[in-house]
């Protein structure tokens, strides 16, 4: 008995020096999120236009208040060709001019005027050029994934021009094969159709890479996405490089540092990353997000190279797996297809 009772008179006292600890949250108002590019590439432009949400988890907010509406938006180059931009629902606005492209060496900027009257611009910038992508190159690779053990890594090779200082951005999506038991081609037809289709990936890391090493070198091995391989047979893959300009590399990189920002509860709010949208009638006021001025290149490739020194094993590790039944395009999601066209 005594030596429960001195047990309550320790925790008694242990929890009489602990105090409260309240946290501040984190509220601030709504602030504007400008999301868009124009490109060399043929129009039109898209653009999305919301408001952040409050950071309390008490009260919520219904994602289609965040979405502006009412907003007049334009843009316009330096020789003074302008166009609009119409509302198409959701907070996405189009440009309506089908003659304003985008051409390297032009400057461009974005105009956002408020249904409650507060006018955002940008400041112009000049679209930088970009080199073609030499190759891509695609690389078999063990992941670490014990559901996807094997990939394909996929990297970009170019050629940095050296009259320029440039910078990069990479994004890439891609198509891998999958495999089902299939079905029957038609009645009374013992040959099975639709056991093999593609589902695809894309890449939302952020990629970016200023030339300060390599000035007028080869760009070579820059990673740009990985596909998990499931079986056999080819993979599709579409590489996008961006030229952007150095405003807009330093965002992205700010980007990064923030994602990557670790710590205690105790350590200081993160700055938000701004923009470069700026209310004209109080600088202070700088929307979220990033209206960029880029060009861009394609490349695209099929490919279906397996051979590295864990090949055996990559085939022991498809061989293993339990093909689900029925036609292989109804069995993945969410949108598993057939082979697309022009690949």
């Amino acid at each position: 008995m005594r030596r429960i009772l001195l047990l309550f008179f320790v925790i008694g006292a242990a929890s009489g020096c602990i105090d409260q600890v309240s946290l501040p949250i984190r509220t601030e108002e709504p602030r504007l999120v400008v999301e868009g590019q124009i490109t060399n590439e043929a129009p039109p432009y898209t653009l999305k236009l919301t408001y952040t949400g409050k950071y309390s988890g008490l009260n919520g907010q219904n994602p289609n208040d965040q979405y502006v509406q009412g907003a007049e938006v334009s843009l316009a180059d330096d020789t003074g060709h302008r166009t609009s931009c119409r509302s198409i629902g959701s907070g996405l606005y189009q440009t309506t001019d089908s003659t304003f492209r985008g051409q390297i060496g032009r400057s461009y900027n974005l105009t956002v005027t408020l249904s409650d009257g507060r006018r955002y611009v940008t400041k112009a910038e000049q679209m930088p050029g970009v080199p073609v992508i030499d190759s891509i190159s695609p690389m078999l690779v063990k992941t670490g994934n014990l559901a996807t053990p094997y990939a394909f890594a996929y990297t970009v090779n170019t050629h940095d021009p050296a009259n320029a200082k440039n910078y990069y951005r990479w994004s890439a999506y891609g198509y891998t094969t999958r495999l089902s038991i299939g079905v029957p081609c038609s009645l009374g037809n013992p040959n099975l159709c639709n056991y093999r289709c593609w589902t695809q990936v894309s890449s939302d890391a952020v990629n970016v890479y200023s030339d300060e090493a390599i000035n007028g070198n080869a760009l070579q091995g820059q990673v740009v996405l990985q596909l998990p391989v499931y079986a056999i047979g080819p993979q599709l893959v579409e590489v996008q490089q961006y030229g952007i300009t150095q405003a807009n590399y330093q965002f992205w990189e700010l980007y990064k540092q923030q994602n990557a920002r670790t710590g205690s509860i105790f350590d200081p709010l993160p700055a938000p990353v701004t923009g470069n949208v700026i209310n004209t009638a109080d600088p202070t006021d700088i929307a979220r997000g990033y209206f960029a001025v880029v060009s861009i290149t394609r490349k695209r490739v099929r490919a279906q190279n397996y051979s590295a020194p864990f090949y055996g094993a990559l085939t022991s590790f498809i061989a293993s797996q339990i093909l689900p039944p029925g036609d292989c395009r109804d069995t993945y999601g969410p949108v598993p297809i057939t082979e697309p066209d022009g690949w």
